[in-house]
Parts: structure tokens; C-alpha cells; sequence
């Protein structure tokens, strides 16, 4: 499963706004993000994702979850897409958005490093 670790301290509830209107576009590749939704504990929040690549369309959720190391980033196990590259690369660019709101989050735990 693709995934991003982030290392220091960071509350999920902060970065729901920012990543809620993410989008980045390189036809014939596109990958969005349409909504954010934190979950009551507020250390979960998901982020409704779209990504289409050529003919392929997926949508599914990326879960953001608070740990006591940092963050972690992934899709939401209930509903797997295909692990395309695309995904691959969504998910690497909400890592690299969180660390631009944040520039104190280092990288930890990964397997999308040659995408960070």
C-alpha cells in the first residue's frame, strides 16, 4: 500500500482547509482532490480523491492519520483504487503539501521516496 509518513508535531484539523481544494493537472493525468472531511476525534481526516490517468477514472478516499510520530497518509483500506502511478503521485503531492504548510515535518516512513 502506498503510503507517507510525516515526522513532527502536527494536527490533522489544520491542514483540512488548505488540502480540500488541491488539484493538479498534467492531461492526459489529472489528480484532485474534491473534499475534506475531518472526522469528530480530529486526528482523522479524509480527503476525497480523484485521479484519471488516460482512460482510467478512480475515486476513493486518502486517509490522514494523526500519530504520536506525526502524520500518515494513505488511501482509506475500505475502498482500494488500483495502485497506479498516478495515485502513487497524489499521494506524494499531498506529502509535499503538508511539508510546504508545515516545513518542520521531515519524511519518514515511506515507500514513494523516488516520488518526494
Amino acid at each position: 500500500m502506498p503510503h507517507v509518513q510525516l515526522r513532527g508535531a502536527v494536527r490533522v484539523a489544520d491542514l483540512a482547509a488548505p488540502l480540500a481544494d488541491f488539484m493538479e493537472a498534467q492531461p492526459p493525468e489529472v489528480r484532485k482532490i474534491q473534499g475534506a472531511f475531518l472526522a469528530l476525534d480530529r486526528r482523522h481526516l479524509l480527503l476525497e480523491a480523484v485521479v484519471v490517468e488516460a482512460y482510467l477514472r478512480q475515486s476513493f478516499f486518502l486517509l490522514l492519520r494523526e500519530e504520536e510520530e506525526g502524520l500518515l497518509i494513505r488511501c482509506h483500506p475500505v475502498g482500494t483504487p488500483q495502485k497506479t502511478d498516478g495515485v502513487k503521485r497524489l499521494i506524494a503531492a499531498v506529502a509535499r503539501r503538508c511539508r510546504a504548510l508545515r516545513p518542520d515535518l521531515v519524511v519518514g516512513n515511506t515507500n514513494l521516496e523516488a516520488l518526494l
